[in-house]
């Protein structure tokens, strides 16, 4: 039986699509019944996955904050709070979970993770390192030279390992281990790492900031606090938080953040009550005051070397051996797969002169091309390429090399790829265009790159046949979301760049909805204004006879509604726009 199965004569839950697969129209038409069963408080339970021992977040005791955030969600919903409690360190946790429908939802979800429906990110917070006041110790950060000559504890499974690791920190990195018994030993908990530190066994904690923001606050510990989320760019050192529902439960997700919204005071005194350190984050319902790193953009550009000075010998392939090995009876394209995950060039032509096949998919469907663009080796595509890899061949799962670059975000893979001849407009997985796919994937420096490469900024993709400025204007809200680094772009940049280079501004999707009338429903009155500045009629009607204004107004996004109402006093009349060409088709 379905958790939320006793909830059916309160509200209908329809879960038989995700939410891509949802129309612009159908997620209009949730979003105000959601809202309207918010108003009447109409949920009646509300099924919470927790973890019983793992405080400050949750615990049995139901003493975290997460528990705390239920109460606040549950009360604005009218729901009565069901739980179901397993440890979040277990491997499956969400299909032991949401697919044997034992929850509804789960707190403190990545924004984005891919395996469950997030709603907006609740708060945004970043690793600190955590450390006695009374002992004249003041770091700087990551970077402080320092941290090489003192201990330092960490949880087993924390991020900070790598980028400490990336400085040379390894040594001296001592582990608090992961267990699955923080509810029945508080010792095995990874906030304990803290307290080992507070005892005297290490010098510094790193740790989650939302462990260090409780022992200072609520348990009054003597200790400072430094954020490092500034001090590297690849490796992400802050994270935006959210509520985790199923997939298909795009009622729910809306429902609460309806519920967040108006309850967004509540929250932020809950989060500052648990001293938990909070980001600027202006799409978050708990804004912050620390500054943000933002899009870790750094990675698009990055160069991905191989580091054979870092193998031990019995690891290093030789030539010797490699014809030992053929001659043995070893497959050349199989060990043309482990040369490709090596990097090593000369073993690559090397192999491809004992015929192995560079267009043969490898026992996991990836073509060598593939291949290459996943690990973001835009040398080896250039290689592959003048050996004769097709550089339009998709590989056993449908993708070809230029969508797998661009899902990575690589900048040099995809630049090289098009420079070899790679298709940007050819259609891929489920009709999506490159163009399309990376933007619905929001990875908007492949989306540039791919622009520069010379794709359609027009062309319509999928069944919903979404145009490229109508994905953009569905990633934008009542403002553009938290800091980014100089230099990077954001979706607004995109909207920008694609409205220069000609895009049809009023194209309509399938159900007739338009660029702008996604942008009223979701309230980004900044999108909305470029779109009008360029053009966009607000008097284009969807198949359900809508407007721009009245997709706004059923959303009750008064902001969107009035900064269309007001922009259009300056429009053109409709009769110099009528006697524009066909601007209300989309091209095919």
């Amino acid at each position: 039986m379905s958790a939320h199965a006793d909830d059916k004569q309160s509200v209908r839950r329809d879960l038989n699509k995700t939410y891509e697969e949802l129309t612009p129209a159908e997620h209009i038409a949730i979003r105000a019944a959601a809202k309207a069963a918010y108003k009447s408080k109409k949920l009646k339970t509300l099924n919470v996955c927790a973890d019983p021992g793992n405080m400050p977040l949750s615990s049995i005791q139901r003493e975290g904050f997460q528990n705390k955030m239920a109460e606040i969600l549950a009360n604005a919903t009218g729901a009565t709070i069901k739980y179901h409690w397993q440890p979040f360190i277990e491997r499956g946790l969400t299909r032991s979970t949401f697919d044997e429908r034992l929850c509804d939802v789960m707190f403190d979800i990545p924004t984005g993770y891919e395996r469950l429906l997030t709603t907006e990110p609740v708060y945004k917070t970043p690793y600190v390192l955590v450390y006695r006041n009374d002992k004249g110790l003041k770091l700087s950060g990551l970077d402080d030279p320092k941290l090489k000559d003192l201990t330092i504890g960490v949880f087993q499974t924390s991020g900070v390992r790598q980028a400490m690791a990336k400085r040379g920190i390894i040594d001296n990195v001592k582990l608090q281990l992961q267990t699955h018994d923080g509810d029945l030993v508080p010792e095995n908990q990874p906030w304990y790492v803290i307290q080992r530190m507070l005892d005297g066994e290490f010098d510094v904690a790193a740790v989650f900031g939302p462990f260090a923001g409780w022992v200072k606050t609520m348990k009054n510990e003597p200790v400072d606090i430094v954020p490092i989320n500034l001090d590297d760019d690849t490796v992400p050192m802050e994270f935006e938080m959210s509520i985790g529902v199923r997939p298909t439960d795009v009622f729910l997700k809306y429902l609460l953040e309806w519920a967040m919204d108006d309850k967004a005071e509540e929250l932020t005194a809950l989060m500052k009550e648990y001293g938990v350190p909070l980001v600027q984050c202006s799409k978050c319902y708990v804004p912050g005051d620390l500054p943000a790193h933002g899009s870790y953009i750094k990675l698009a550009d990055q160069k991905f070397e191989a580091r054979p000075d870092l193998a031990s010998p019995d690891q290093i392939v030789t030539r010797e051996k490699l014809e030992g090995w053929l001659e043995e009876g070893a497959d050349p394209n199989q060990e043309l797969s482990n040369a490709l995950l090596s990097g090593d060039k000369d073993r690559i032509k090397f192999l491809v002169s004992k015929g192995a096949d560079v267009n043969k998919p490898d026992l996991q469907g990836w073509t060598p091309l593939t291949a290459a663009a996943r690990q973001r080796r835009d040398e080896t595509i250039d290689l592959l390429v003048e050996l004769g890899a097709d550089p339009n061949k998709a590989d056993g799962n449908g993708m070809t090399p230029l969508a797998a670059a661009l899902m990575r975000d690589h900048v040099p893979s995809i630049k090289t790829l098009v420079e070899h001849g790679a298709d940007v407009e050819v259609p891929g997985q489920e009709d999506f265009r490159p163009l399309a796919l990376a933007l619905a994937e929001k990875k908007y420096e492949a989306a540039k790159a791919l622009m520069n490469g010379g794709a359609d900024v027009s062309v319509a993709s999928g069944k919903q046949g979404l145009t490229p400025l109508m994905i953009v204007a569905a990633q934008t809200g009542p403002a553009e979301g938290s800091i980014f680094l100089p230099g990077s772009v954001r979706p607004t940049d995109i909207a920008k760049a694609l409205v220069d280079e000609g895009a049809n501004i009023d194209a309509q999707a399938a159900n007739g909805m338009t660029a702008l009338m996604i942008a009223a429903a979701n309230n980004s009155a900044p999108m909305i204004g470029l779109l009008m500045a360029a053009g966009a009629d607000p008097d284009v009607k969807n198949t359900e006879g809508q407007t721009a204004v009245d997709v706004a107004n059923l959303n009750d996004n008064k902001e969107a509604s009035q900064a269309i109402r007001v922009l259009s006093l300056s429009r053109p009349s409709a009769s110099t726009k009528a006697d524009s060409d066909d601007s209300s088709t989309v091209k095919q």
